[in-house]
């Protein structure tokens, strides 16, 4: 059975890509969501236990991760969870979750994110480079991109 879940945490991990030889692209990362707690004799807070998680992403998904997401990013995923039993080579056992991405972006609780549509399987990247723009939507000279083609919807002139 697969559980879905939700989490929220930290790209402990640069997305890194994978799958070359299957043909079908994939990206994976390591988050890791941590409890804190405040010590009521300091008032400091610390992290008293954390949970490591492998998330991975498919096909444009993947394009998508490895174009927004960093190490260190706030991120909330939302996906398939499996928790997996391995031998480890001392010989004892250990479990791993990996989560199927379905969801993903950054926290905005923690920043500032920009949302940008990829259309058919062009990277944002590859968007980007296309029409000289840097990272942040904007040309090397400094002057502002225009929209990209959003639909242009007329208002509704019977509205009140």
């Amino acid at each position: 059975m697969t559980d879905h879940i939700t989490l929220r945490g930290v790209a402990g991990t640069e997305p890194r890509r994978s799958g070359e030889g299957s043909g079908t692209l994939v990206a994976k990362f390591r988050m890791v969501s941590n409890e804190r707690r405040q010590d009521p004799e300091t008032g400091q807070w610390a992290d008293v236990h954390s949970n490591w998680y492998t998330v991975s992403c498919f096909r444009a998904m993947a394009s998508n991760l490895l174009d927004s997401i960093h190490q260190g990013d706030h991120v909330v995923v939302y996906g398939k969870m499996q928790v997996r039993e391995y031998d480890r080579k001392d010989g004892t056992r250990g479990f791993s979750v990996d989560i199927e991405a379905m969801a993903l972006g950054h926290d905005v609780r923690f920043g500032i994110s920009r949302f940008e549509r990829v259309r058919n399987a062009e990277s944002a990247t590859e968007r980007r480079t296309r029409h000289g723009e840097t990272a942040h939507g904007r040309e090397e000279s400094g002057e502002n991109v225009p929209e990209t083609d959003w639909p242009q919807v007329e208002p509704d002139t019977e509205a009140a």
